[in-house]
């Protein structure tokens, strides 16, 4: 399981609204002054996401608690969002281009818009899916504890 520290900034009912900061991979790298990413990470400055997950540990506004994602929901969503998509973009300009005659004009431009329709419709279809009732149970992240510190 994927664990990650949010703070609570609302309840409503049984539900928080809990709010994570977005991290980097550049903390642990060792090339920070000449990578890219680290430059661009600072000049966009910290962001943070928020999301909803059932409160089972009794959490007030304010407390830390520690969120978990199993990694095959991690993993299937990334499959869904981001090589489906790609997938069906490469399949449908390959058959498109197999399809089209080369004496056809704008034969390019056809085989393009095969590609990208199929892109947008793919990653339309795998959204819808991933907001069915079964797929967001299975991707909702579940509040494991509070984070205790000490002082």
């Amino acid at each position: 399981m994927i664990e990650e520290t949010a703070r609570v900034i609302d309840v409503e009912g049984d539900q928080l609204l809990l709010q994570a900061q977005t991290k980097t991979a550049c903390n642990a790298c060792e090339v920070k002054q000449g990578c890219g990413t680290s430059v661009l990470s600072k000049v966009v400055g910290r962001k943070f996401t928020r999301f909803h997950a059932t409160n089972t540990v009794n959490a007030n506004i304010g407390d830390e608690v520690v969120v978990g994602l199993h990694e095959d929901a991690m993993l299937m969503g990334s499959i869904m969002v981001y090589l489906l998509p790609l997938l069906a973009l490469i399949i449908a300009a390959v058959v498109a281009d197999s399809l089209i005659a080369t004496t056809v004009g704008s034969r390019d431009l056809f085989i393009m818009l095969a590609g990208v329709i199929s892109f947008f419709a793919t990653l339309a279809i795998s959204r819808l899916f991933l907001a069915t009732g079964s797929s967001q149970q299975r991707l909702n992240p579940v509040v494991l504890r509070k984070n205790i510190t000490t002082l």
